[in-house]
């Protein structure tokens, strides 16, 4: 039989060694409220989290197959977050990369921020910590004035012809101006295959300038928005705004 074991008893160097310390160890954690594994837990998943140089090749190919099974916000965050698991691990591993999917389409189809831009966001929060915002800065930057897509698959789900200059970070601005200019629906196959081919672009863009950030390369090239437009604003307001 087991004895009960009380707060307050001490235990000898021995009895610590023996099943009966063991016990005890086990019965002060759970007393403590397993705060010691906490602590633990926390040490273990200090933030930002490790990085490794990812494949842009790598991250573009996945980004393109993953955006026919969660869209653009995850395409890109998995076209990152996937090789990290393979190379670094946990805490990588442990991350529900799916509960990013919400960002598809602007934001569950409201055509706000490109989900792209908020699965790069993601990823580079949790490899650079604060300082990747200079990072993301960039990616913006170079979503809105690219002629995109630039990303050919090895395997094209659709063919289309048209790239375009989005001039904004937003999806209602960027699809709208590429379908325009290719004379599809938004549902169409060619729609479609363009944004996995730009969430292609996307996640090889990131891991681009992670790698450079990794390095101790990154130059970033621009100021922050605020500080531009004592404001917090998109370089190019007229396509929805009247002057």
């Amino acid at each position: 039989m087991i004895d009960i074991i009380k707060p307050d008893k001490k235990f000898s160097r021995r009895e610590l060694l023996t099943g009966t310390g063991k016990l005890a160890i086990g019965a002060a954690l759970i007393s403590a409220g397993g705060a010691a594994l906490v602590s633990n837990a926390e040490a273990r998943v200090k933030y930002p989290w490790p990085y490794k140089k990812v494949d842009p090749d790598r991250a573009a190919e996945i980004a393109y197959e993953n955006w026919y099974k969660g869209f653009c916000c995850y395409a890109v965050a998995s076209g990152i977050l996937v090789p990290l698991r393979e190379m670094v691990g946990e805490p990588y591993t442990s991350f529900p990369i799916e509960a990013v999917k919400w960002g598809h389409g602007g934001v569950i189809g409201w055509g706000t921020m490109c989900g792209t831009l908020l699965g790069a966001g993601f990823a580079i929060s949790l490899a650079a910590g604060h300082p990747g915002e200079k990072v993301l800065n960039e990616v913006i930057h170079w979503y809105s004035e690219t002629e995109l897509p630039i990303y050919k698959p090895k395997n094209p789900k659709a063919v289309f012809k048209a790239t375009s200059v989005s001039n904004s970070p937003l999806c209602h601005i960027s699809v709208g101006k590429w379908m325009a200019k290719e004379g599809v629906k938004f549902f169409s196959p060619q729609r479609k295959d363009r944004c996995a081919r730009l969430a292609a672009d996307i996640a090889a863009e990131t891991a681009r300038l992670l790698n450079a950030w990794a390095d101790g390369r990154f130059k970033p090239a621009h100021a922050p928005q605020a500080k531009i437009h004592q404001m917090t604003a998109q370089n190019n307001c007229g396509d929805c705004h009247s002057k």
